[in-house]
């Protein structure tokens, strides 16, 4: 997933990008890395009656999931990034017949139990498939392992689980295998669209997304609130509602991460970048995103102006705030809170009708090695088969609250009848993912100074819109310059 480094909060996208319980100090920087590992998400969805070790669980996952810093949360590391190991990663060979001819070497950083769930769907694999033996490799050290694999420096892989970060460095490097050559184009059709959007470079798909993630939800405390806002005028209006400060407030929000404003940036079909993927920065949508959350932390309009992650975090756990915006990653966080009554919704829409949030979607990717002899390319399909199937899909959702990106498992009656997984699968397809030219790290770090500026009161919105794409711009070029 992305190397992006998870603060309590953000440790969740897309290992889970499934990190999401635990997607690093940096929300941008969790991100790509942590929700990645799976790792985000490691915890499923349990009864609100679950006990926990601690009031705020930190993210788990390589997606990443350190305590926010005074101005940060989450780093985007989709899910549990790749942990990096100190040496190569030791292998979990699979029991083969002697009939067996093909050795596929797959390799994976989840945490300990996705890590040993997945050992046992390789026996399976096997068992379907006698005549495929089936390695694995796992890594203890996303970080390291990441950069020595985009580096060159470790090679024997056939298959890999990464992020988005990895993904595009591989990709760059030349040692990828276009998906479209080993799964058909009608298998490939059931892909929901930030899947494909993430992975997609020059008209071929590089990766096939194994969850998705990394999105901001709506959490409200059911004790203090009955309906859910469905747009932003309502919102704003119930936190005036509920405002008494300083013990009550309506709305607490992690207020200097950019991954908090870009929802409100998407509406209506504007993004973070255009049609061919260039930067879109510094664009009247951008001025008004910004124009409206900054008016958002004015004190009397019953959100709680500027504060981090943690403290965010904590007054709704106290019951001082009504509402909660956080990432699909406290879902699992969430639920293991004793005597917490709360539900989850989709962000409102903006005043427009049918004008949703998009929140940024990050994912953690399966990606095959170039140049493969044909038998270990036939065994690295039908492993992707394997782990694309619905079923195997909706078994990683309800366990790992690892959501599907195959179409028919996203429309599975058990998803659907989960409250937490219906409500985040319907926020995550309304999202929208950065094209694998663009790094969402390198994204969110570009806009994080001028958004503290304009929250300070040192920048208008239309000044923090311009050094925003100025920032991006220089990033971007640095992270995309040709490989020596």
């Amino acid at each position: 997933m992305f190397q992006l480094r998870k603060s309590a909060t953000a440790c969740a996208v897309l290992n889970r990008v499934v990190c999401v319980p635990s997607l690093g100090t940096c929300l941008a920087c969790a991100l790509v890395g942590a929700w990645s590992i799976i790792g985000c998400a490691a915890q499923p969805v349990t009864s609100v009656a679950t006990p926990s070790a601690s009031v705020v669980t930190a993210p788990s996952g390589g997606l990443i999931s350190p305590t926010p810093t005074t101005l940060s949360t989450p780093q985007m590391s989709i899910w549990s990034p790749l942990p990096a190991p100190t040496s190569l990663p030791t292998e979990t060979p699979i029991p083969s017949t002697a009939e067996a001819q093909v050795v596929l070497e797959v390799w994976e950083c989840l945490s300990s139990e996705p890590s040993r769930v997945l050992r046992q769907e390789a026996v399976a694999f096997h068992e379907q498939h006698p005549e495929a033996t089936l390695t694995l490799q796992h890594c203890e050290d996303a970080s390291t392992w990441s950069e020595r694999l985009a580096s060159g420096a470790v090679e024997g892989w056939h298959v890999l689980l990464g992020d988005a970060t990895l993904l595009a460095a591989l990709q760059r490097r030349g040692l990828l295998q276009p998906i479209e050559d080993l799964l058909t184009r009608r298998e490939l059709a059931a892909l929901v669209t930030p899947a494909r959007i993430a992975a997609t470079r020059g008209q071929h798909l590089w990766g096939l997304a194994d969850t998705l993630g990394f999105h901001l939800l709506l959490y409200y405390r059911r004790d203090l609130m009955a309906v859910p806002p469905a747009d932003v005028g309502t919102l704003t209006t119930l936190a005036r509602s509920y405002y008494a400060p300083p013990e009550r407030w309506g709305l607490v929000l992690n207020s200097y991460d950019p991954l908090w404003v870009i929802p409100w940036l998407g509406t209506c079909g504007e993004w973070l970048t255009d049609v061919r993927g260039r930067l879109t920065l510094d664009t009247p949508a951008m001025v008004r995103a910004l124009g409206m959350y900054r008016d958002w932390h004015h004190p009397r309009r019953g959100i709680v102006p500027r504060v981090t992650h943690y403290t965010a975090r904590q007054m709704f756990l106290e019951g001082q705030a009504a509402m909660l915006l956080d990432g699909d990653w406290a879902l699992g966080e969430l639920a293991q809170v004793p005597a917490l009554d709360w539900a989850v919704a989709t962000l409102p829409m903006v005043e427009t009708p049918d004008c949703a949030a998009t929140p940024l979607v990050a994912g953690r990717f399966w990606m095959v090695h170039r140049d493969l002899p044909l038998a270990v390319q036939r065994a690295a399909a039908d492993w992707l088969r394997y782990v694309f199937a619905p079923e195997r899909q909706v078994r990683w959702a309800l366990r790992f609250n690892a959501l599907p990106t195959h179409r028919e498992a996203l429309r599975d009656a058990r998803l659907l009848e989960n409250p937490h997984l219906r409500v985040s699968a319907q926020q995550m397809q309304t999202g929208r993912a950065l094209p694998l030219d663009v790094d969402a790290n390198t994204m969110l770090e570009a806009m994080r100074a001028p958004l503290r500026a304009v929250l300070d009161g040192s920048m208008t919105p239309a000044q923090a819109a311009q050094a925003m794409q100025q920032n991006a711009m220089r990033a971007h070029s640095a992270t995309n310059a040709p490989h020596p």
